[in-house]
C-alpha cells in the first residue's frame, strides 16, 4: 500500500466526519463531546471541550444562540438536545478558566477596530498564536453591546476576565474617540480588521469596498471586516466572522494564500451516517426554574444524546471490535506495517485475522471492504516474504493434503465419461463423509452420468495471499475439468461455489442446492421444532442458493427461526479467511457471537459453519441432516477434529474408489500404527495442530532407525522427526502393538543436523 492507496481507503471510511451537530456549530465546536461529558455528570470535562474551540469561553457559553440544534438528529425523536442551555449551565458550574499557553511574540502586529463579539474573537484567535493584537473601541471600557446585557445573562466579572485573558495574550486594548480610517493611518498595522458589530464609521467600510463573504478579506490588502450578522444568530454569527477573519489574517501575515487547502465552515453537512433505527423518542427536558438546567436536568436531558457515530461495520463484527478502532485507522495500520523496513510488524497478526467475509462492505455506506485492503495486505507481505510461516501453515497443508492424498476424479459407476461432475469440497467430505456419499447417491439417481470429483478449490491458498500457488492450483484444476470432457460442476460448499465462479471463468458451476430444489429431496422436519438457518459469509451474494435453500426446507415442511443477521448481512463462523488459523481465539468469540443471536437450534449448509458453531456447544445441523434423516447426525454432535477430517477423507476417497470397482488407495506404512490418547492429549493436538497422522510417522520412523530418547526409568520415550517444515516431538510410553501419547510439541527452527 502507497500513500495514495491510503488515502483511497481513507476517503471510503466516514467514520471521523463531524456529526451533525459539529458540523452545524459555526465554531466547529465538538457538542457531542460536551453533551457526552454532561451526560456522564462530568461538567469539568465538558468545560473542557468547549475551551478547545470556543473563543472566550466563558461569554461564548452564556450567549450562544447553539445554531446546531437545527441540525441534531434528535429533532424528529423528542426534538434536539438543548445545547444552548447545556452550555449555560455548564459555565454556571464553572467558573475556573484553563492557562492558556503564551506563545513566543511574532514580528508583525494586528490592529482590530471595535471590539465587539467578532472583535474580540479575533484579538483571541490572533493573540493566541502570538501575534500582538490592539484593540481600539469608543467606550471606557471595551466589550461593545456585550456591555449593555444585563447581569443575568452576562455577569460583568465574566465579561472582564475574558478581557483580562486576552490582556495575557498581548492583546491591547486603547480607547479612541472615533472608529474611521484616520485611527489606522495614525496607527499602521500589517493586517486591520473592521468589526461590524461596534460602533465602527459607516463611512470606513464604504471607502474599503466589499468583502468576501468567505475569508471576510477587504478588495485593500491586509484589511479584513465582518460581524454584520442578521438578529437570530447575532452573537455566534459574529464570532464566526471574527474567527474566519483571523484565520485569513494570519494566513496573510505569513504571506500564504487565503483559500488553500482552508476547511471552511460546514453549514451543518456532513457525510456522517447515522442509524437511527430503534432509536426511541424521548422528550426535551424542561428546566423547572426560569434560570435554566439544574444539575440533575442537566444530566437527564444530556443523556438523550444518540451520539451519533457510523461505526455500522464495527457494531456487528468481532474482528473489528476486537482491535478497538475503525477502518479508517486500520488502514493506516495496514499502512504502517507495509511500510516498516526493519523491526515487528505489529499489524501482521491483525492482518491475517480478518475473515474476508464481506460483511463490512455490504454495511458500509461507502463500500470500505476490509476484506480487500487485507486480501491486498497479505499478498504484498508474501511477495516481499514478511509473511510469517506459521500464520497459514496448517491450513495449507490441510489443502495440500485434500488434493493429493484425499483427491478423486472418478466417471459415475458404469460410466466412461460425465455429464455432471459432484464436487463436495474438502470440508464436507472431511466433516460428513458418509452425508457426502449419500448425497452423491441422490445424485446419481437424478443423473446416472454423474461423477465425483474430490478436491480442494484452493480457498487458503488465496485467502493466505499466495497468489503463485493458487494460480497453478487453478490451472491445475481447469486441466483436470477440460480433461474430464467439461462438464458440469454440482458443488455443495458455498465457498467452492465462489472460488469456482470468481477464478474459473468458463467452468459451468451450479449450488447442489439449487439442483436439489429443481429435483427435491422428501425430509423430515422436526415436528414443532423451528432452526435459526445461518447462511455462511460465501454465500453472501448469491440469492439464488440462499432462495433454493429455503425452498427445499419449506418443501420438507421445516419451520425457520428469524435470525436477525442473515442473507446478505449474515456474519461469519470464525473459519473464513483463515482467521481460525491466525487467530483461534478471536475464531472463537467469532463463533460465539454468532450462536448467541439466538436460542434456538442452529441449521447451516456450510460443514465449516456446522463445526465452528459447535465448538460453542451450540445445538447445530447440517442441511444433509434435514435431507436425509437416515443419515442424520445429532445436533449435539461435538465438531470433527483435525485428525478426523484428514482420516475421513481418505476412508470416503476408498468407499467411491470400491464403489467404481477400483482398488483403494494404498495406506502408507506408518497408518496402521494404534494409538492411545487421552482426552486432554486429544485437546492438545487440535490446539497445536498436530495431527495423529504426524505422531505416527514420527513413531515409525524412531521405529525404524532406533533413534529415540529413553526418559527416566518408567519406560516413557521421546522421539522427533522433520516433517516438510515443522519438526514434530512426541513424548509416549510403548504398548503392546501401540503407543500411549504423553506429550506432543513442534517447532519450526531446526537443531543441529537438521540445519545442515
Amino acid at each position: 500500500m502507497d500513500q495514495k492507496e491510503l488515502r483511497e481507503w481513507e476517503a471510503k471510511c466516514i467514520q471521523e466526519e463531524p456529526p451533525a451537530c459539529r458540523a452545524g456549530c459555526p465554531l466547529g465546536v465538538d457538542a457531542r463531546a460536551f453533551v457526552l461529558a454532561m451526560g456522564r455528570d462530568n461538567p469539568r470535562a465538558a468545560w473542557a471541550v468547549l475551551e478547545k474551540t470556543m473563543p472566550l469561553a466563558g461569554i461564548t457559553a452564556r450567549l450562544c444562540e447553539a445554531p446546531c440544534e437545527k441540525f441534531c438528529l434528535r429533532k424528529d425523536l423528542g426534538g434536539p438536545l438543548a445545547i444552548g442551555l447545556l452550555e449555560r449551565s455548564c459555565a454556571a458550574r464553572c467558573d475556573t478558566r484553563a492557562k492558556i499557553l503564551r506563545l513566543p511574540a511574532r514580528p508583525k502586529k494586528a490592529a482590530v477596530i471595535g471590539s465587539g463579539p467578532s472583535s474580540l474573537a479575533v484579538a483571541f484567535d490572533l493573540g493566541k498564536k502570538g501575534y500582538p493584537v490592539t484593540v481600539y473601541h469608543l467606550d471606557t471600557a471595551p466589550g461593545g453591546w456585550l456591555r449593555d446585557l444585563p447581569d443575568e445573562i452576562l455577569p460583568a466579572r465574566v465579561l472582564d476576565e475574558e478581557i483580562r485573558i486576552l490582556e495575557s495574550l498581548r492583546v491591547f486594548f486603547a480607547a479612541a474617540e472615533s472608529l474611521d480610517l484616520a485611527l489606522i493611518e495614525a496607527h499602521p498595522a500589517d493586517a486591520v480588521y473592521i468589526g461590524q458589530d461596534d460602533h465602527t464609521d459607516p463611512a470606513l467600510l464604504a471607502a474599503l469596498g466589499k468583502a468576501d463573504a468567505r475569508t471576510m478579506a477587504l478588495e485593500k490588502p491586509g484589511w479584513f471586516t465582518g460581524g454584520a450578522v442578521p438578529c437570530e444568530f447575532r452573537f455566534i454569527g459574529a464570532l464566526s466572522h471574527g474567527r474566519e477573519a483571523a484565520t485569513s489574517m494570519d494566513r496573510h501575515l505569513q504571506g500564504a494564500s487565503l483559500t488553500a487547502s482552508r476547511v471552511f465552515p460546514r453549514s451543518g453537512h456532513t457525510d456522517l451516517f447515522t442509524n437511527l433505527q430503534g432509536i426511541r423518542p424521548e422528550p426535551r427536558i424542561v428546566p423547572a426554574p426560569p434560570g435554566g438546567y439544574v444539575p440533575q436536568e442537566a444530566t437527564q436531558e444530556a443523556s438523550r444524546c444518540i451520539d451519533c457515530q457510523c461505526l455500522e461495520c464495527v457494531r456487528h463484527c468481532v474482528y473489528l471490535r476486537e482491535y478497538g478502532a475503525y477502518p479508517k485507522t486500520y488502514a493506516r495500520r495496514v499502512f504502517n506495517n507495509s511500510a516498516i523496513v526493519q523491526g515487528a510488524r505489529q499489524a501482521n497478526k491483525f492482518i491475517n485475522s480478518c475473515a474476508l467475509c464481506g460483511q463490512c462492505e455490504v454495511l458500509c455506506p461507502n463500500s470500505f471492504s476490509m476484506a480487500d485492503m487485507c486480501l491486498d495486505a497479505r499478498r504484498q507481505m508474501v511477495r516481499e516474504k514478511r509473511m510469517p510461516p506459521s500464520a497459514h501453515w496448517f491450513a495449507l497443508e490441510e489443502m495440500r493434503s485434500a488434493r493429493s492424498e484425499g483427491a478423486l476424479l472418478a466417471h459415475g459407476p458404469g460410466q466412461d465419461k460425465s455429464a455432471v461432475l459432484f464436487f463436495p469440497g474438502c470440508q464436507l467430505a472431511g466433516i460428513r463423509p458418509d452425508q457426502t456419499a449419500r448425497l452423491y447417491e441422490r445424485l446419481l439417481e437424478l443423473e446416472p452420468a454423474t461423477g465425483v470429483w474430490l478436491d480442494c478449490c484452493g480457498a487458503p491458498a488465496h485467502w493466505s495471499g499466495r497468489t503463485g500457488e493458487f494460480s497453478g492450483l487453478c490451472d491445475d484444476l481447469r486441466q483436470l475439468w477440460e480433461q474430464s470432457g467439461q462438464p458440469r460442476i454440482l458443488a455443495a460448499c458455498s465457498t467452492c461455489l465462489k472460488m469456482f465462479r470468481e477464478h474459473l471463468p468458463g467452468l459451468e458451476v451450479l449450488s447442489v442446492w439449487i439442483f436439489l430444489a429443481e429435483h427435491p429431496v422428501k425430509g423430515t422436519a422436526a415436528p414443532g421444532l423451528p432452526l435459526a438457518l445461518s447462511d455462511p459469509c460465501t454465500a453472501r451474494h448469491d440469492g439464488l442458493t440462499r432462495a433454493a435453500v429455503r425452498a427445499l426446507l419449506e418443501k420438507a415442511g421445516q419451520p425457520l427461526a428469524p435470525l436477525p443477521m442473515s442473507g446478505e448481512l449474515t456474519e461469519c463462523c470464525g473459519f473464513g479467511g483463515l482467521m481460525d488459523s491466525a487467530n483461534p481465539d478471536l475464531a472463537r468469540k467469532t463463533a460465539e457471537a454468532r450462536a448467541a443471536q439466538s436460542d434456538d437450534c442452529f441449521l447451516t449448509y456450510c460443514a465449516m459453519c456446522r463445526d465452528q458453531l459447535a465448538r460453542t456447544r451450540k445445538p447445530v445441523l447440517h442441511m444433509l441432516d434435514v435431507l436425509f434423516p437416515d443419515a442424520a447426525h445429532p445436533a449435539g454432535e461435538p465438531p470433527a477434529g483435525i485428525s478426523t477430517r484428514r482420516a475421513n477423507r481418505r476412508r470416503l476417497k476408498n468407499d467411491l474408489l470400491s464403489g467404481c470397482g477400483r482398488p483403494p488407495a494404498p495406506a502408507a506404512p506408518w497408518e496402521s500404527l494404534p494409538l492411545s490418547i487421552s482426552g486432554p492429549v486429544a485437546e492438545l493436538l487440535e490446539k497445536r495442530r498436530i495431527l495423529e497422522d504426524d505422531l505416527r510417522r514420527v513413531l515409525f520412523r524412531a521405529k525404524e532407525s532406533g533413534e529415540y530418547f529413553t526418559h527416566g526409568e518408567d519406560g516413557r520415550e521421546v522421539a522427533s522427526a522433520r516433517l516438510g517444515e515443522v519438526t514434530f516431538w512426541v513424548e509416549y510410553r510403548p504398548l503392546d502393538g501401540g503407543s500411549e501419547i504423553l506429550n506432543v510439541w513442534s517447532h519450526r527452527m531446526r537443531i543441529g543436523k537438521e540445519g545442515a
